[in-house]
């Protein structure tokens, strides 16, 4: 009988998986570019352009204060989407594989246990 695969080996090539870190870079990838983004060009406008951030909308408020805020503003919706990313994709299939691997477990440690012969007992005389 050849030798199980190591348990590593089989999450691995599980396509819950696979699926899982797909799913978790694209997201990642796109909430870096949203949120990095974002402030990047906001401190690269806020030095720049000056005379942009200093307009202003109303009253004491200037588009770089608006700006400064819609920063904070970015970064709780980021953290929302993050959120209802993970219990909508990540977690039921991170649930799926680890009842999966602990299915395989008890049938490995079952098959284990079954090859592992039974203690001899011996009467007293």
């Amino acid at each position: 009988m050849p030798p199980a695969p190591s348990a590593e080996n089989r999450v691995a090539s599980h396509p819950d998986f696979r699926s899982i870190r797909g799913s978790h870079r694209s997201f990642g990838i796109a909430a870096i570019l949203i949120s990095v983004g974002g402030f990047l060009l906001f401190v690269l406008l806020s030095n720049f352009a000056t005379g942009v951030l200093n307009q202003k909308l109303f009253g004491h408020v200037t588009v770089g204060l608006v700006g400064g805020i819609g920063q904070f503003v970015v970064m709780a919706v980021t953290a929302w989407r993050y959120t209802v990313h993970m219990e909508r994709r990540i977690d039921p299939a991170v649930d799926r594989l680890r009842a999966e691997i602990a299915r395989d477990e008890a049938e490995q440690a079952r098959l284990q246990q079954a090859r592992v012969p039974q203690e001899r007992r011996f009467g007293s005389w």
